[in-house]
């Protein structure tokens, strides 16, 4: 009675206990052959016993094809499936993409499969595995994967090499990640042939990993470009970069093509005196189609040689400075342009010092004669065509975009940023090139060189060539602006020096300009005076034209699990 009654009790204990799945692997083989292109074409034999527990459907292969480098760029190789078979028959199958590689899942979602022994056969091309050294070719390659869920009863792995490679160095490793442990064999078993197999069970998450080595010349190694290409491909950051340089800068050359071509040059003809009367700040605006700094230079000295203004230069002990002097005379004779400029600067005071604490009327002027060149000449003398600079820049925001979008922890991110970087400065220079002027503009700029030929003559031979009017004092201050502004004062200083010694042989003669004064003036002089104005006096508009505030005061070994290949796989 009491043997019936445990016998009982053990029946029911049974139906309430749950049965321990044996879902397991019990042969993982793999046929490896190393082409002679670097690519493997590997046949896996995984045989499974299936309890209908995690394997119900079939069995997912988990494939890595994205790993990071030492650098922590991205590094992709090629994955692709030939073929795959159950039990000797083809099976469905499709592959997923995941964060780092793809998952194949084989077998049919509407068909169960039936408990017991299935063998799948999974063929498949890889490509990027081989790594290339001074002392051999070699294959770093985890075999089984470390990610099955499932133990492996036994594995193995056979490297077939190409015709005529030989062993060099062998290495197998057994284990979960990162392990060293050997239970394994591998030896050459014929000539070309590797055979690695294990010796002890591989639990859940443990793998079998392979090195060979042979020598080099068996297979082809990828070319420098293949190489860079494949970086580039597989770090997408710095090829949006590269994308966005070379898209912006076809465009900036295609829309300079079209928009940016000047017209043909005239013949240049030397003239004496300025074309069309206009102002030296005009002719430094139509010959650099652009505004700077010194153009505003330029007309307060054509200022002072027409008697408005008297400038006043300190050298001091670290900088020059300068006071600009209304002189209550010679005002009738500026140029509108000029008379705007000269109503700001004196507005309410007799003097302005050009320091920082003066920046709004000493901007105020500049703005005007900015305003008044621009609304003169710009569309009418030369177009800037600014829109197709800023088609550029927006080219370069988008890839700047892709790169802020798609950036990894690698140098790809920086070299996209350096490409973006690169593509900006080009624009800039775009900017100068797009400017481009009319046939009208082509005309008065050749006109304006025909003067600054004649401003810009230093040799006597070519002097008297010309024929010039004969150089004075007041033919020297009459063009020194436009030399100013033309960039050839020093020449049109040395020249004046040179004509003055000549009319007065004695050295006697001295020159000093009543509308200059300063501490280290003496002789004639005129190349220093040019070069202080030219220089020092542009540099002090351009800092005391802007607000304080507004820049800145600074300028060994392998494991289980390395290699290529891994992965793991789960029942579905």
């Amino acid at each position: 009675m009491k043997t019936a009654a445990l016998l009982a009790f053990a029946f029911l204990f049974a139906l309430i206990t749950p049965v321990r799945a044996d879902e397991r692997i019990r042969s993982f083989d793999s046929d490896i052959t190393v082409n002679k292109d670097s690519s493997l074409t590997i046949a896996e034999t995984i045989t499974v016993n299936v309890e209908g527990i995690d394997i119900r459907r079939g069995i997912i292969r988990e494939f890595p094809t994205r790993y990071q480098d030492e650098r922590g760029d991205d590094v992709d190789v090629g994955f692709e499936v030939v073929s795959v078979k159950r039990d000797g028959r083809d099976e469905p199958w499709q592959v997923d993409q995941v964060s780092n590689g793809v998952e194949v899942r084989i077998g049919d979602p509407d068909v169960l499969l039936n408990d017991g022994i299935h063998t799948y056969v999974i063929t498949y091309r890889t490509t990027f595995q081989l790594g290339y050294f001074p002392e051999g070719d070699q294959l770093f390659f985890n075999v089984t994967g470390n990610g099955w869920v499932f133990p492996i009863d036994k594995a193995s792995a056979t490297v077939r090499l190409p015709a005529g490679a030989r062993t060099t160095r062998l290495a197998v490793y057994t284990g979960a990640f990162k392990s060293k442990d050997t239970d394994a064999t591998i030896a050459e078993t014929s000539p070309g042939v590797v055979v690695a197999r294990t010796t002890q069970k591989l639990g859940s998450h443990e793998g079998l990993t392979v090195v060979v080595e042979w020598p080099t010349g068996f297979v082809d190694k990828p070319s420098s470009g293949a190489v860079a290409w494949r970086w580039l491909t597989d770090n997408i950051s710095a090829l949006f970069g590269l994308i966005g340089l070379l898209g912006s800068g076809s465009f900036l050359y295609w829309a300079w093509t079209k928009w940016g071509r000047d017209p043909p040059r005239g013949t240049i003809i030397p003239l004496f005196s300025p074309p069309d009367n206009m102002e030296p700040a005009e002719a430094r605006f139509l010959h650099d189609m652009g505004y700077d700094n010194k153009i505003f230079a330029a007309a307060i000295v054509s200022m002072a040689v027409k008697g408005a203004v008297k400038i006043a230069e300190d050298p001091g002990w670290f900088s020059k400075t300068f006071k600009l002097q209304r002189t209550g005379a010679g005002a009738e004779l500026l140029s509108p342009m000029e008379r705007a400029a000269y109503d700001q600067l004196f507005q309410g005071s007799d003097e302005i010092e050009l320091e920082q604490k003066n920046w709004q009327r000493i901007k105020a002027a500049n703005d005007s004669v900015k305003a008044r060149l621009q609304l003169a000449h710009v569309g009418k003398n030369f177009t800037e065509n600014t829109g197709s600079v800023f088609g550029g820049i927006g080219i370069l925001i988008l890839a700047g975009l892709g790169i802020w979008a798609t950036a990894g922890n690698g140098i790809a991110p920086f070299v996209g940023g350096a490409a973006i970087a690169a593509g900006v400065v080009l624009a800039i220079l775009f900017a100068n090139w797009m400017k481009a002027p009319t046939v009208a503009g082509q005309a008065m700029r050749d006109r304006i060189d025909g003067f600054r030929m004649f401003l810009d003559t230093a040799e006597k031979e070519r002097w008297e060539v010309l024929n010039p009017p004969d150089m004075t004092p007041q033919l020297f201050e009459k063009y020194l602006p436009y030399a100013l502004a033309l960039d050839v004062d020093h020449t049109w200083s040395q020249t004046f020096e040179r004509e003055m010694r000549i009319h007065d042989p004695s050295g006697s003669y001295s020159y000093q300009p009543n509308w200059y004064s300063g501490r280290n003036f003496g002789g004639i002089g005129a190349g220093a005076l040019s070069h202080s104005i030219s220089n020092a006096m542009s540099s002090a508009i351009s800092s005391s034209s802007s607000p304080p505030g507004k820049s800145s005061g600074f300028g060994g070994g392998g494991f289980s699990g390395g290699g290529g290949g891994g992965g793991g796989g789960r029942g579905w």
